[in-house]
């Protein structure tokens, strides 16, 4: 059975900004892409930096510490294409954002 997380509400996450949470031993992240909304883990593959301190752009989020990219639709490194972001689905009720764990 799945489990819903609450992240925040969509007010929290205008366009080009990233909302985080440490939900156990991880993070993860609602990144808003030009109004599209994406669930996924939000630490770099690289050295673990946060990504919500990146920046998004056509498409992709950029980490902070060595500028590794990452395609938001389908969470795939673009630096280094062995490596990939875990995605999750995302529900919003009214105005609230919840993140689906399976």
């Amino acid at each position: 059975m799945s489990q819903k997380i609450k992240m925040g509400v969509l007010a929290d996450v205008p366009p080009g900004a990233i909302l985080e949470k440490r939900i156990m031993a991880r993070r993860v992240a609602v990144f808003n892409d030009s109004g599209r909304l994406i669930g996924m883990e939000s630490d770099c593959k690289h050295m673990h930096a946060s990504l919500a301190k990146g920046d998004i752009s056509n498409g992709t989020v950029t980490c902070p510490w060595h500028s590794w990219k990452y395609d938001l639709a389908s969470g795939k490194c673009l630096t280094v294409d062995k490596f990939s972001l875990k995605k999750y689905d995302l529900e919003i009720e009214g105005e609230t954002i919840y993140l689906v764990l399976p």
